[in-house]
């Protein structure tokens, strides 16, 4: 009976230390769960900061094409429309094969 009396406090002892590992291990999966969750909104975040960017940039090298091409027809209004008569053209005779 000495024996199973010595076992009875070990075992709850033991109880009790599988019970806090428990919850030291649901902790620890919370935070890293906290910690993925951050690290995922954040590279969002750069993700879009960055795809905005190259939006700017992709927009305002498209505006200065515009105007550079404006600018050409402005300067040379013959020479563009010759171009633009000789590209339909060429274009009209592909397309009707």
């Amino acid at each position: 009976m000495s024996d199973a009396n010595s076992r009875n406090p070990d075992l709850a002892a033991l109880e009790n230390d599988i019970a806090t590992l428990k919850r030291d291990v649901a902790s620890l999966i919370g935070h890293l769960k906290a910690g993925i969750a951050n690290g995922a909104q954040g590279a969002a975040g750069q993700i879009e900061d960055g795809a905005a960017s190259l939006y700017n940039m992709a927009s305002a090298e498209g505006d200065r094409a515009v105007k550079a091409v404006i600018r050409q027809v402005e300067e040379q209004p013959l020479l563009c429309l010759l171009i633009a008569l000789g590209v339909g053209y060429v274009g009209g005779r592909l397309l009707s094969r």
